[in-house]
C-alpha cells in the first residue's frame, strides 16, 4: 500500500508539500536545511493513520515550562517582573507580553531563571532517553527494533509501526500516547497531564499536529543534522555522545540518513504477540494543555503528594481543604520501620514515595540501623543497599553479626590470629551460609567496590533503573558525606524526589554531618534550626542520631524531671533483656532525634546500640519541644 506523509521547509512555497515515502530523500537533498515531516502518514483510501511511534526528549529552557501545557512534580513556578512576584501565572497570551521584558524573571522552586536560561540540559536528556528504552524493553520491545536519532540538544526514538500492531486505525495518535504515558511516567492529576521522573519528554510528540526533523535535516538553529545514534554511543557517556551529535557532516552522510530512516520504516517486521492488546488496555493520560477543571480527586492528591505538580493555577481554599479531607480519610502507605516506637513517631512507618534523611556524626549507629532497615524491608520489597564505606565482605560480615548473634569485633579478630583462625572461620562460615539462607532474591548490595566516589544522585538514578519496574522498592543510602550531598543540594534532592515521585520508589539515606549532643536534646536548639533551614523542604523526615556522651541517667532526668534511681533500673533491665542477656563493653546508647516528620510527630528516641552485633534497641521515647 502507497503511504504519503507531509513535509514542511519554512523556504518552501506554501511551506508545505505532500509526498510519497520513496520521494523524501528527494525533498531533503533539495531542502538540506529545517526540512520536516508530519508524525503520521496516511493513504489515499481511508482517514487511517500509519508510521512509527516517535518519542522525543529534549533540552528544556525556563520559557519551555510554562508553555508545554504540562504540570511538573515537585517542581513551583512563579514569574518576578521588576523584582515584584506575581501572585499567579497569567493568560498565555499575557506571559508571552511579560516574558519579553528585560527585568523578567521564571523562579523554579525559588531559583531565579532568565527565560531563554536552560533549566534541564543535554544531560537529562540522555538519562531520560535511557530510562525510556529500558522502559520499552520491559514491554518486550526489543532494542533493534527503534531508531535512535539525535542532534545536540534532542534525542528521540522511532519505534517501528509493525512491532506495535497498532497502525492502520484513526485513533493510532491515542494508542501511542497511551504507551508514552505508560513508559514516561505521565501520570494524571485534576484532569492535567503531570511529568513526574521523566521531564525532558516532549509530551506533545503523540500528537497528530507535531512535526519531526527528517533525518539527515539540518537543525534550523543549531545547524546540524538529526543522525542516527545506536546503542554503543550511549556506552561512551555523554561527552562522546555530544561530540558525535556536534560534527558535521557532508551532504552524501545527510542523505544516507534520510535513506536508511526511509528503509526502516518500510521494512516489514512482525508484530510482538499480544502487545497491541496490552497498549490498548494502558490508561490515556489527559492530552497536554488540557484546563484543569474541579478540585483534585483523593486519589489524585495522594499521587502528588510527594513533590506537588505545580501549573501556576491556584485553587481555591475551600477546594485545597476538600483535598485533605479526603486524603486524612486514607491511612498514608508506610514501610515499617525497625522499632514501634519510631514507627510511631513517624506516623506509622517511613512514608512511601518519600526522601528521608538520617543525620549524625560517625560511628552515631546510622548504618547498623539501615542494616537493619534492609533485613526486615528486604522479606516484603525489592532492597536496594548502597554503601560509600563498604565493600561486600564489610556487609557480609555486619550481616552475619546482627542476624547470626557473633561478637563482629572478637570474629575478626580470631580471623586474624592463628591459633584460633580455623575454629573462626568455620563459625564464621556457618554464620554466613544461615545469613544467605534466611534472605530472598529481594536483597542487593552495591558498595566501593563498584569504585563508587563522591556522593551524585544521578548515579543512584540509574542503579534504581535497573531494578524491577513491576514492585515496591526501598532504597538506603549509607555513608554519605554531607559535603557531597551540599554540593549541589538542590540538584541532588530534585532528583531523589523525582525517584520517589512515581510512590513505589522510598529513600532513606544515612549522612555524615558534624553535630553533638547538647545537654537538653529533647529541646529543638539553634544548631537544629539551623538543619531544619538546609533540609526540611526537601524530604518527608529529618533524623538525628547522636551516641557521645548519652547515658540512662541523663534520659531519665529529661523523661521525669529528676534522676530516678527505679526508673534508671527499669531501663538496664529492658536493655539486657531485649539484648538476649548479652551485654559488652563496647555497648553504648544512641539518641534518635525526630527533627521533622510530614505525618509524625517531634520525639527523642532513646536505644541500645551495641556495635560489635551491629543492632539497636528501642527502649523509651520523649516528646521534643522548642528551647
Amino acid at each position: 500500500m502507497q503511504q504519503f506523509v507531509s513535509l514542511y521547509q519554512a523556504d518552501m512555497a506554501g511551506g508545505e508539500t505532500r509526498s510519497d515515502l520513496a520521494r523524501v530523500p528527494e525533498f531533503v537533498k533539495s531542502c538540506p536545511d529545517g526540512a520536516y515531516r508530519s508524525l503520521f502518514f496516511s493513504s489515499e483510501q481511508t482517514g487511517a493513520l500509519y508510521g512509527p511511534m516517535v518519542i522525543t526528549f529534549a533540552v528544556r529552557k525556563a520559557r519551555d515550562l510554562l508553555f508545554e501545557g504540562c504540570d511538573y512534580s515537585g517542581i513551583e513556578i512563579q514569574l518576578e517582573i521588576g523584582g515584584r512576584r506575581l501572585p499567579q501565572l497569567p493568560s498565555v497570551s499575557e506571559l508571552e507580553r511579560l516574558l519579553t521584558a528585560e527585568d523578567c524573571l521564571i523562579l523554579i522552586n525559588g531559583n531565579q531563571y532568565k527565560p531563554a536560561t536552560e533549566v534541564l540540559g543535554f544531560q537529562q536528556v540522555y538519562d531520560d532517553s535511557v530510562k525510556c528504552i529500558e522502559s520499552l524493553k520491559r514491554f518486550g520491545i526489543p532494542q533493534e527494533t527503534m531508531s535512535i536519532y539525535a542532534t545536540p540538544e534532542e534525542i528521540s526514538l522511532e519505534i517501528h509501526a509493525g512491532v506495535l500492531g497498532l497502525e492502520g486505525s484513526e485513533d493510532l495518535d491515542k494508542s501511542y500516547y497511551r504507551l508514552l504515558g505508560a513508559v514516561a511516567d505521565i501520570k494524571e492529576s485534576s484532569g492535567r497531564a503531570v511529568k513526574t521522573s521523566i521531564r525532558t519528554v516532549v509530551a506533545h510528540s503523540c500528537q497528530k499536529d507535531y512535526r519531526v526533523l527528517l533525518p539527515g535535516s539540518n537543525h534550523p538553529s543549531l545547524h546540524r543534522p538529526r543522525v542516527s545514534v545506536g546503542s554503543s554511543h550511549f556506552a561512551y557517556g555523554i561527552a562522546a555522545f555530544s561530540d558525535f551529535c556536534s560534527k558535521k557532516r557532508t551532504p552524501q552522510e545527510s542523505l544516507q540518513e534520510t535513506l536508511n530512516w526511509v528503509k526502516f520504516v518500510q521494512t516489514p517486521l512482525p508484530p510482538v504477540p499480544g502487545l497491541a492488546d496490552k497498549i490498548r488496555q494502558l490508561p490515556l493520560p489527559p492530552w497536554p494543555g488540557n484546563s484543569r477543571k474541579g478540585g483534585k480527586t483523593a486519589g489524585a492528591a495522594k499521587d502528588s503528594s510527594a513533590g506537588k505538580a505545580f501549573s501556576g493555577r491556584f485553587q481555591p481554599l475551600k477546594s485545597e481543604l476538600l483535598d485533605s479531607m479526603a486524603w486524612l480519610k486514607e491511612q498514608p502507605k508506610a514501610i515499617a520501620s525497625i522499632s514501634a516506637g519510631l514507627d510511631k513517631s513517624l506516623g506509622g512507618g517511613w512514608t512511601s514515595g518519600a526522601v528521608h534523611l538520617l543525620l549524625g556524626p560517625r560511628e552515631s549507629g546510622k548504618a547498623s540501623l539501615l542494616l537493619q532497615q534492609a533485613l526486615a524491608s528486604q522479606k516484603n520489597m525489592s532492597v536496594l543497599y548502597v554503601s560509600y564505606e563498604h565493600g561486600l565482605r564489610e556487609f557480609a560480615a555486619r550481616a552475619v553479626a546482627c542476624t547470626g548473634v557473633v561478637n563482629l569485633s572478637d570474629l575478626l579478630a580470631q580471623l586474624q590470629s592463628g591459633a584460633n583462625a580455623e575454629q573462626a572461620r568455620k563459625v564464621y562460615a556457618a554464620a554466613l551460609e544461615k545469613f544467605a539462607d534466611a534472605i530472598g532474591e529481594n536483597l542487593i548490595f552495591s558498595g566501593v567496590e563498584a569504585n563508587r566516589g563522591e556522593f551524585a544522585a544521578s548515579e543512584l538514578q540509574q542503579l534504581v533503573a535497573m531494578l524491577p519496574a513491576d514492585r515496591e522498592k526501598l532504597i538506603l543510602v549509607e555513608s554519605v558525606n554531607e559535603a557531597d550531598l551540599t554540593a549541589d543540594l538542590g540538584e541532588n534532592m530534585r532528583i531523589l524526589r523525582e525517584l520517589t515521585a512515581g510512590g513505589s520508589v522510598s529513600v532513606v539515606m544515612s549522612v555524615h554531618a558534624e553535630a553533638k549532643c547538647g545537654k537538653r536534646p529533647h529541646f529543638i536548639e539553634e544548631d537544629d534550626l539551623a538543619m531544619l533551614t538546609r533540609y526540611q523542604r526537601y524530604c518527608d523526615s529529618l533524623l538525628l542520631m547522636l551516641s557521645e556522651k548519652v547515658n540512662l541517667r541523663r534520659f531519665v532526668a529529661m523523661l521525669k524531671g529528676q534522676i530516678d534511681a527505679q526508673v534508671v533500673s527499669s531501663l538496664e533491665q529492658r536493655a539486657l533483656q531485649l539484648a538476649g542477656g548479652k551485654r559488652f563493653k563496647t555497648d553504648t546508647y544512641s539518641l534518635l532525634r525526630l527533627l521533622h516528620s510530614r505525618n509524625g510527630r517531634r520525639d527523642t528516641l532513646l536505644y541500645l546500640y551495641q556495635p560489635d552485633l551491629v543492632r539497636l534497641f528501642e527502649l523509651a521515647s520523649i516528646a521534643m519541644t522548642r528551647s
